[in-house]
């Protein structure tokens, strides 16, 4: 069985009792690092060491509790929502600590750490990611439509979308409206539901051109605002191919980059550059770029996407015109 990464890395973590016995831990042991801190209860019978916790993003946590319920359950659930969504590998922007969702076929309750919603799920929405059984992408962007933010349920549509539709930098135009047929369908079958219109405007807005769930979000930012964009705008680079803004702010001769802090942080994406050398080249880089288009550039992070107030101010601070009065 091919196991990505992600999925990998989460499961190698999971520690039973008897892993952390066999490594002779003693129960007194057990108890006084989990009262020091040192190690966390993911889930009855399963632990993680604090250190490897600390390191993963919500999603990776999330990913944690989901695997041990699954260990834990004596008939595999049917996990849905958030839960399915760290499954398949999609961004939850804004993720908090949410219970483990699963789909009953009985009742909605809330127990522990695990969260069921009554629901009818059709085989054709459902199927197993390394042997876990859960809703397929599809439908978890519509199940997440009903309780989830739009900055969310856009995030994963998008990152369901480029994954369908996109290779490299070339996106199929008819997958791009298969999918999107496909899920107005989902709309419609669902008229009335709760969630049905905010999943109509994902679905109509949606983009695979999108590299990141902090550019799915940013583009939802300036659509409130009544800011027109272009996205992966192509400039000639020096020494052949191009580089690729995120972002041109049209008619305003601005071009944006969604920089989140994993650029500058993580050393798979730094690609053995220090940060500093990594800066040093981004400024290069957009001193061709503006010297190039004669737009100029402007970069911000995720926390400038945190709520439209933040992302209004920073762009005010940029003097970038503003045309929805009340954008703060």
């Amino acid at each position: 069985m091919d196991i990505p990464e992600r999925i990998r890395c989460v499961a190698d973590a999971l520690l039973s009792v008897a892993d952390l016995r066999g490594h002779g831990a003693t129960s007194r042991e057990l108890e006084g690092r989990l009262r020091a801190g040192s190690l966390l209860r993911v889930a009855h019978g399963w632990f993680v060491e604090r250190e490897t916790w600390n390191t993963w993003f919500p999603e990776g946590r999330h990913l944690a509790k989901v695997m041990a319920a699954h260990r834990n359950a004596i008939e595999p659930p049917l996990f849905s929502h958030h839960s399915a969504a760290v499954l398949h590998g999609l961004p939850l922007w804004g993720l908090r600590d949410e219970p483990v969702h699963t789909v009953s076929t009985t009742s909605t309750t809330r127990s522990g750490l695990v969260a069921r919603h009554r629901l009818t799920v059709p085989t054709a929405d459902t199927g197993h990611i390394v042997g876990i059984h859960c809703t397929s992408a599809e439908r978890t962007i519509a199940d997440l439509s009903r309780i989830a933010t739009e900055e969310m349920t856009l995030g994963c549509a998008d990152a369901a979308l480029r994954l369908r539709a996109r290779r490299e930098r070339d996106v199929d135009a008819g997958l791009w409206r298969d999918w999107r047929e496909e899920m107005r369908e989902r709309a419609r079958a669902s008229a009335g539901a709760r969630g049905i219109r905010l999943l109509r405007r994902v679905v109509e807005f949606a983009d695979p051109r999108a590299d990141s769930t902090l550019e799915s979000v940013s583009r939802l930012h300036f659509h409130r605002l009544h800011i027109p964009v272009d996205l992966q705008v192509s400039v000639p680079a020096p020494n052949g191919g191009f580089y690729y803004a995120d972002f041109k702010l049209l008619g305003l001769g601005i071009l944006g980059e969604a920089d989140g802090d994993a650029k500058y942080s993580d050393p798979k994406m730094l690609g053995g550059m220090t940060p500093a050398e990594r800066v040093l080249r981004e400024k290069r880089r957009d001193n061709w770029i503006s010297g190039t288009t004669g737009d100029r550039m402007i970069h911000w992070g995720s926390r400038d996407a945190g709520t439209l107030e933040h992302f209004a101010r920073m762009l005010r601070s940029f003097k970038v015109p503003i045309p929805l009065r009340d954008g703060r």
